[in-house]
């Protein structure tokens, strides 16, 4: 987290040292990126496979100069405890632009996403492992700072918590059910390259 932290500052003072000023957010943009960072799995599911590196691909479209909507998609392997998980997470968000300061704007996010698992689970009797497919629903919120790097190019760092509704599953030869699906939270870089709209931009008021 704090590496991320870091490269996004890093970038924060490039731009501001480039004196980028041209930016081409507003009504009708359309971006498509990447993102990577950290997946925090919480609860049972997290002291069992632990967190993870994640990465993923966005597409956000402007519906106008401070409202945007977004589909995106992360993908993490976690393991612990002699365990494998392999989580996928499909999000659509609404994200607001809570105000422009030159190149930099912060904003706020939520919404909803859909969770898939495979991940091994400990059998009762007989004793051994299992590999389950697992699927799993919830909401979630955030916040971030986006930075414009010019007419095309953007970063940010995203801060998201996801409020998965548990999912739960019953090991074979066992009595009763284990946690199998539950909330995270995920610290992410993002990288996007952006094109049309800009005619509304904040940046090209007088």
């Amino acid at each position: 987290m704090r590496r991320l932290i870091y490269v996004f500052s890093t970038l924060l003072a490039l731009t501001v040292f480039l004196g980028i000023e041209n930016a081409n957010a507003g009504e009708g943009q359309v971006t498509v990126g990447a993102q990577a960072g950290e997946v925090g799995l919480g609860g049972d599911v997290g002291n069992t496979y632990g967190s993870a590196l994640g990465v993923g691909a966005f597409f956000s479209y402007a519906a106008s100069d401070f409202l945007e909507f977004e589909l995106g998609w992360l993908s993490s392997k976690h393991s612990g405890n002699g365990l494998n998980l392999a989580q996928n997470a499909y999000n659509l968000d609404i994200i607001y632009d809570v105000d422009q300061f030159d190149i930099f704007v912060p904003y706020i996010k939520g919404g909803a996403e859909f969770v898939t698992h495979q991940q091994d689970i400990v059998n009762v009797s007989p004793a051994g492992i299992t590999s389950t497919n697992l699927t799993g629903f919830g909401l979630n919120v955030g916040l971030g700072a986006r930075v414009d790097l010019g007419k095309n190019f953007m970063t940010a760092l995203d801060f998201d918590f996801h409020n998965i509704f548990n999912t739960t599953v019953t090991p074979i030869g066992g009595s009763g059910s284990i946690n199998a699906i539950q909330s995270y939270f995920t610290v992410l870089l993002r990288f996007g390259f952006a094109f049309g709209g800009g005619g509304g931009s904040w940046l090209n008021r007088k």
